[in-house]
């Protein structure tokens, strides 16, 4: 018993370990702006309920605005405020008895959580979906459905304009950026061979070649990246001066200048060679992949939807929520706080965190935040000082987000509880909302990890088997030879291997049983990796004329041993 206990103990330390990315200084500088706007504004005009509608929404919507482009962040803004939109509306028609409260939010929360796999924005329009229901139903706004809606576009957009007007305005900068942060990972790749280091570099350069790959495609940094996995797969140091050249061209790529360096090292193997090609005035480029076409993405959209995941995701976020909203109308009346359910709808979502990780985050960050709210209201009880305060504290929220979701958690807990008492102070207001979050942090717990069915187990076999399979299908295209969907198939396999990797390290933070799971199958992860850049190094070796047949068994013995190992 005691030793479970420390292994609990020890998980929830795991949990609140921050991680290596940076502060979001930029994202955060944005915030402050536009929510110190509308909370001195709030402040100076008075109108509370519009202000505290708008400065909603600019909280919500700012959590979203993350993408790397442009198209990205509208996207996201976009999808969250439909489903704001959505769950206000639904709040206003739906009767408001008990019954219905449960029954609409049951419903919404499952539509939350059922399309959440679709896509990159399906959880935004899922969680504000859920989240606007709980505030229509909770929050004692004294406006109409209709006003709330148009007065929380208003925040949305305002959020659009500061976010998406300077990406746009910097979008030829931001693509070199993002193809720079390429190469100058694959020159630390090709540094790191034969060290220590070596694994933890090509690490970060799978994350930042997952980002070109949605943020902007540039096909040299494509090449050079894929061009780094084969010489890291092929193990050998490699001279000085391919480091030294990548690293050139990063620094061209970044000031816009065309890519132009000396290539006069070694080009013996296929992976040197390749990047030899890369690095070229004019590398080869693989063949297009054909479109797929529209009835495809429909259907895989379809398969997607009738998943047991989805489904599952969708009636355990249903079930939650149905217990949060009848939790909160017996403790609180149908008009007093939509804190409870707010916390039961960011917690329970798969595509971020496990409950356990999320819940310790929330709890522990929900307690400091409050504290600090409470100990700013002591010294200023209303008025455009608190005003802002909560500004700087959802600014401290973005900034902090890319660390750790407990430090975000304290500042938008602060910003939430300190714009509140804009108008008037409510010292009381601090404890309710730590209540509210202990309250929806057991709820998410109890019915949405002990007590449902699988929760506590480590589902990182099937994905092991999805990855091995996508990798299957990119070692047949890359045995063929110039295949048009070689470049669809090896996106497939490095994207999948690398999310059943994040799945696994996150997993290792979970309570036993899960976290003995998972370092179980993470040996196994590596070596899964291992051999998708042993296929890319078997693509380049064929591309240059080498007969591969032989080592391609080997490769694809390897994949069957490791399936079924």
């Amino acid at each position: 018993m005691c030793a479970q206990v420390g292994e609990v103990i020890g998980s929830m330390g795991r949990a609140l370990q921050p991680a290596p990315g940076p502060l979001a200084f930029g994202a955060a500088s944005r915030t402050l702006v536009v929510a110190g706007a509308v909370a001195v504004a709030g402040a100076v005009f008075g109108d509370l309920d519009a202000v505290g509608l708008i400065y909603f929404a600019t909280a919500c919507a700012v959590a979203f605005a993350r993408a790397d482009t442009y198209r990205g962040v509208f996207t996201a803004l976009l999808a969250q405020a439909a489903g704001a939109a959505t769950g206000l509306g639904i709040a206003a028609t739906a009767p408001h008895t008990p019954t219905a409260l449960v029954i609409a939010a049951a419903a919404a929360a499952f539509v939350s959580g059922w399309v959440g796999p679709l896509g990159p924005s399906a959880p935004a329009f899922g969680m504000m979906l859920s989240i606007g229901l709980a505030f229509g139903q909770f929050s004692g706004s004294s406006l109409p459905w209709w006003s709330q809606t148009l007065w929380y576009l208003t925040g949305t957009a305002a959020v659009a304009v500061v976010w998406v007007l300077p990406l746009w305005l910097r979008r030829q900068a931001r693509g070199r950026d993002i193809a720079a942060a390429v190469l100058e990972s694959a020159a630390d790749v090709c540094e790191a061979i034969g060290s220590s280091t070596a694994d933890q570099a090509r690490s970060r350069l799978a994350a930042a070649s997952a980002t070109a790959r949605t943020a902007s495609r540039n096909s040299r940094a494509e090449l050079v990246a894929f061009a780094a996995a084969a010489l890291h797969s092929h193990r050998q140091p490699v001279p000085r001066t391919v480091v030294t050249a990548i690293r050139t061209a990063a620094q061209q790529t970044r000031a816009g200048m065309p890519v132009a360096v000396a290539v006069d090292f070694d080009t013996s193997t296929p992976g040197l060679e390749a990047l030899a090609d890369a690095l070229s005035p004019r590398p080869t480029e693989p063949p297009a992949p054909p479109n797929e076409p529209i009835i495809k993405r429909v259907a895989t959209a379809v398969r997607t939807l009738v998943s047991t995941d989805a489904l599952l995701a969708g009636l355990r976020l249903g079930l939650c929520l149905a217990v949060a909203t009848a939790a909160t109308i017996a403790l609180h009346g149908e008009s007093h706080s939509f804190w409870l359910p707010l916390t039961v709808a960011v917690v329970v979502r798969p595509e971020y965190a496990s409950i356990f990780v999320r819940t310790v985050n929330r709890v522990c960050g929900s307690i400091v935040g409050a504290c600090c709210a409470g100990a700013v209201l002591a010294v200023v009880a209303s008025g455009a000082g608190v005003a802002l305060a909560a500004a700087v504290a959802l600014a401290f929220a973005v900034l902090t987000a890319p660390k750790l979701y407990a430090l975000s958690v304290i500042g938008v807990t602060a910003s939430a509880l300190l714009s509140s008492n804009i108008g008037s102070p409510d010292h009381v207001l601090p404890l309710l909302r730590v209540l509210d979050t202990v309250v929806g942090a057991a709820i998410a717990v109890i019915v949405g990890f002990l007590l449902w069915p699988h929760a506590r187990r480590f589902s990182g076999a099937d994905r092991l088997r999805q990855a091995v399979d996508a990798a299957r299908a990119y070692l047949k295209d890359a045995a063929d030879g110039a295949s048009p969907s070689i470049q669809r198939t090896r996106d497939d396999a490095y994207r999948m291997v690398h999310q059943l990797r994040d799945n696994t390290e996150r997993s290792l933070s979970e309570p036993p049983p899960v976290n003995r799971a998972a370092g179980q199958l993470f040996p196994r992860t590596l070596k899964l990796e291992r051999l998708v850049d042993d296929i890319t190094e078997l693509a380049f070796a064929r591309d240059s004329g080498t007969l591969v047949d032989d080592d391609a068994e080997l490769i694809d013995k390897r994949l069957r041993a490791l399936e079924h190992s």
